[in-house]
């Protein structure tokens, strides 16, 4: 008996540095697993670095897109399709910076980046790809140079004014277009709103429509 007791004790530290071992395993095993997992699963895993890669990378992004054409992603956040095309011209490039302020709120003359208000913000954004605009909606009208009669002309990066919130014909509020549809003959524009702050809006909204005035050209051909 007591040496049955003493071959019992002495299993103890073995069973224990066994155990060890196989919980050693199974920890390796899983992270191999998330490294070795079928695209479907990695994309479970990356969902944390979604938003690092659009707040640490996306501003180089924008940068290079000047100079290089970039292809298109797809990425999954919590099981929604998140698809996303890098900039291949300095219009998109624009449209896509000013994207990254959707939802900042709107504050009179506010310049950004924490408010803005109409043309402070199409200021903002333009700044930052080396174009100086006039302070007022008014004034950056004389920024461009050209005028765009025919909204189907209009452009990705074009300026679109409207008429202020009294619906005189002088020009009050400004824009940036995000994208044209001749077709259906609408655009939409991306834009500080009392509001919602900054949104994109829709050229045949029932409050934008009667108010668009004009558009300009700001970018070169």
């Amino acid at each position: 008996m007591r040496v049955d007791k003493q071959t019992s004790i002495s299993i103890v530290p073995f069973a224990l540095v066994l155990l060890s071992s196989l919980l050693m395993g199974c920890t390796a095993i899983s992270s191999l697993m998330r490294r070795d997992a079928t695209p479907e699963k990695r994309v479970e895993y990356a969902n944390d670095t979604i938003p690092r890669i659009k707040e640490l990378q996306y501003r180089d992004f924008l940068e290079k897109a000047r100079e290089e054409q970039w292809d298109s992603i797809r990425l999954t956040n919590y099981g929604q399709p998140f698809s996303y095309a890098y900039p291949s011209t300095l219009a998109d490039s624009i449209v896509e910076y000013a994207k990254l302020f959707l939802g900042v709120p709107y504050v009179y003359a506010g310049k950004g980046p924490n408010k803005f208000d109409c043309s402070g913000f199409t200021a903002f954004v333009f700044r930052h790809f080396g174009y100086e605009l006039r302070a007022s909606a008014k004034g950056q009208l004389d920024d461009g140079w050209k005028v765009i009669t025919k909204p189907d002309e209009l452009r990705c990066g074009d300026l679109v004014f409207y008429g202020g919130r009294s619906r005189t014909r002088e020009i009050g509020h400004v824009g940036i277009v995000v994208s044209n549809d001749p077709v259906r003959h609408r655009f939409s524009f991306i834009h500080a709103s009392v509001k919602l702050g900054v949104t994109i809006s829709v050229s045949t909204e029932s409050y934008y429509a009667p108010r668009y005035i004009t558009a300009c050209r700001i970018l070169p051909e």
